[in-house]
């Protein structure tokens, strides 16, 4: 028994003196994975010392110290203090991982190094302690206490904020009228604290993002903007409820609740309608399509059944295989058998995409292929989804002869056709499906004449054709709409940009700053360019708040390389399997940098090999990059091109060193140009330098920025 408590004393003094060092030098620490995998062991050992302290403290209270000189006693106080110590550690190595935990998170781990110190000294003074009996039973109080108190932190770091108290503390939030409703205050708020502030609040702030009040909400977080008014299926926050349930980046974790069809609903409507917050509901307009959602569920009752389905859930694993960075296939709530589907990537799009789905085509209500080049034949895997429900073929290149094959849809409940080449004709032979509530087809050809006697005949069936303005209220404008696809030209294009509303005036820019009501350029005609634009747009209206820009990148083809190698590896989180991609024609989503587009590095910089068969004479290296200040991705510090007949036989051709962005810009697409003296080449070097230190402003001053890049183009 000695040799044991010998040997148990030098860990319990060796565990305390590691776990000291953690405490002193936490913040210039990095630990490994594997050291990383053994922190999140820490909620399985806490359990250790909160039983066995608590029963190490109990036999202090027995009459006359009768446990004091019981060898089996001193051991379980040596265990004791040895697993509060090693959980204490775990605990430090796992808060490495998350350093934005916030108020509670630091409370907790106080708690637990205090916890670990408090058991080492009762081991080690324990003879000390058995003589001084009444001071020793205010110790273990005491010690029991911030027992007690550091488990509780703990619980409201899992389990959300005052969970253990909460069936007391917490009363059920009533409704308010919707007449009386504030859009953000009492519609959104309310989600974000039932689903989200669990997670991200002032006690426990994973990923930098507040959801506690508006300023939070508007901020962001670590990887940048939450949401991008106007476009839902562009936002952070829609992308990540629509994760599968089991993806580490779905939110809420599947751990926690999730948020039900209505709920997720309410959002993504509340986007797309511009996201106002201040409003009153009913001071949207009438039909608003987030007005309509959010009354229904300030009406509802508290527990309003989900809806039921006559089909059984698809198989999972189904599910997960037809989950990529292009297709998105989620259950519509938890539990739901029923399935939505999202498709994105202009360039990638193909029918076999679609055709992919058919093996869940009994799932399927709702599908969203906005913005995509949709076909009429396409329209033959569509009438094969017997339960859609919703489907939006907005800005798609179907026609009349495609619409009219969907009106086999018979459980179909909302279309949307907005900016498509439809006609009356083709809108009168859907609209008499039997369950189809509402039809969007703002921005079409069909006219006023046309629709009357078309809205009469079915009257049961909302039109959508575009918001007429009263001027009655005083909101937002939504964004204008850049019809024509960004990306890569030959030769001359026209972008063409449109708006809902009727009498906006559009603003805009082609040299990627911000316009304004005076200084942009107006909109009147499609705009013919010949070279490489950075476009954003703004829409104004006397009487509304002007709108959220809108941005499209359109790079004028310059000379193809016939093979590009890696110098440097992209960072394994933002990679790609060949560096094929910078020179692909596909420009990355600046709202979405982890799509699969873009290339990112901080550890070190980005360096890239071009290589041509012939010699070229190029003039500039244009470089398509990503600009998130509130995600630490910023432009490089500097960049390189240096150009030669081989590798070995370089010399600098240009350089650039781009401005660091101020506090508080938005995020956005950068094309920055590099000119190159004059000279044949057929081997180019391309090098960007991340930024080293972020700014002081910034909220991770001093550490290195991040560098993304999607496209490379030599001209």
């Amino acid at each position: 028994m000695q040799t044991v408590k010998r040997i148990g004393g030098g860990v319990l003094f060796g565990s305390m003196v590691f776990l000291l060092f953690l405490v002193v030098f936490e913040s210039f620490l990095h630990i490994p994975n594997w050291l990383a995998v053994a922190g999140r062991l820490h909620p399985m050992f806490l359990h250790f010392p909160i039983v066995l302290l608590l029963i190490s403290f109990f036999t202090m209270w027995i009459p006359a110290g009768k446990g004091a000189e019981n060898e089996w006693l001193t051991l379980l106080r040596l265990v004791a203090a040895l697993s509060a110590a090693v959980t204490a550690i775990l605990g430090m190595l796992l808060s490495l991982e998350d350093v934005g935990g916030g108020e509670l998170l630091l409370l907790h781990k106080w708690g637990g190094v205090s916890i670990a110190i408090l058991g080492f000294l009762f081991y080690s003074y324990h003879d000390f302690l058995v003589k001084h009996i009444s001071f020793t039973k205010f110790f273990t109080v005491a010690a029991a206490f911030a027992i007690i108190v550091t488990g509780h932190w703990g619980a409201n770091l899992t389990h959300g904020v005052d969970y253990v108290l909460a069936p007391v503390l917490k009363q059920q939030k009533e409704f308010v009228p919707p007449e009386k409703a504030v859009v953000f205050a009492d519609v959104i708020q309310p989600i974000l604290e039932s689903k989200c502030t669990s997670c991200h609040s002032t006690s426990k702030l994973k990923g930098e993002l507040l959801l506690e009040n508006l300023k939070g909400v508007l901020t962001g977080g670590k990887s940048g903007p939450l949401f991008i008014p106007g476009l839902p299926d562009s936002s952070l926050l829609i992308r990540r409820l629509h994760l599968p349930e089991n993806d580490k980046k779905h939110m809420p974790p599947a751990s926690k609740p999730q948020l039900t069809e209505a709920e997720s609903s309410l959002l993504y409507a509340w986007i797309k309608s511009g996201a106002v917050t201040e409003s009153k509901l009913f001071s949207l307009p009438e039909q608003d399509s987030f007005r309509l959602l959010a009354t229904n569920y300030l009406q509802a009752e508290e527990n309003t059944a989900e809806p039921v389905y006559d089909f059984d859930a698809a198989d999972e694993q189904k599910v997960l295989a037809l989950n990529n960075n292009y297709r998105v296939v989620v259950p519509l709530g938890k539990n739901s058998p029923a399935l939505s589907v999202n498709l994105y990537g202009r360039n990638i799009f193909s029918t076999k995409s679609l055709e992919e789905l058919l093996s869940v085509k009994q799932q399927i209500v709702e599908l969203n292929l906005s913005r995509l080049p949709v076909k009429d034949e396409d329209m033959k895997v569509i009438k094969q989804l017997v339960n859609l429900q919703k489907l939006n073929l907005n800005y798609t290149d179907v026609t009349d002869k495609g619409v009219e094959q969907i009106s086999s849809l018979q459980k179909l409940r909302e279309i949307t056709l907005s900016g498509t080449t439809v006609t009356a004709a083709a809108l009168a032979k859907i609209l008499p499906l039997p369950e189809l509530e509402s039809v969007f087809i703002w921005d079409t050809k069909i006219d006023s004449p046309q629709l009357q006697p078309i809205k009469k005949k079915f009257s049961n069936v909302y039109i959508e054709t575009g918001y007429i303005d009263k001027g009655d209220v005083i909101i937002a404008l939504s964004p204008p709409v850049i019809k024509t696809p960004q990306g890569i030209f030959n030769k001359t294009t026209m972008l063409e940009i449109r708006h809902p509303f009727k009498g906006v005036d559009i603003r805009y820019t082609l040299d990627g700053t911000q316009p304004d009501s005076l200084s942009g350029k107006l909109y009147t005609e499609p705009i013919a360019i010949d070279q490489s634009v950075t476009l954003i747009a703004k829409a104004y209206k006397k009487g509304w708040y002007g709108s959220t820009p809108v941005q499209g990148a359109f790079i004028k083809q310059g000379l193809t390389p016939d093979s590009i190698s890696f110098i440097t590896r992209p960072d394994p989180k933002y990679s790609a399997e060949t560096p094929a991609l910078l020179t692909d024609g596909t420009l990355g989503d600046f709202a979405n940098f982890s799509n699969g587009e873009w290339l990112g590095y901080q550890k070190n910089e980005a360096a890239y090999y071009l290589f041509f068969n012939e010699a070229v004479s190029p003039k500039n290296v244009l470089l398509q990059m990503l600009q998130n200040t509130g995600g630490h991705i910023f432009p490089p510090a500097k960049i390189e091109v240096w150009g030669g007949m081989d590798e070995g036989h370089m010399q600098l051709l240009g350089k650039l060193s781009p401005r660091i962005p101020q506090k508080n810009e938005p995020a956005k697409s950068l094309q920055e140009n590099i000119q190159l003296i004059t000279g044949e080449v057929r081997c180019l070097k391309i090098i960007l330098y991340p930024v080293a230190s972020l700014p002081s402003w910034h909220n991770g001053k001093g550490s290195a920025g991040w560098v993304f890049v999607s496209e490379i183009v030599v001209n």
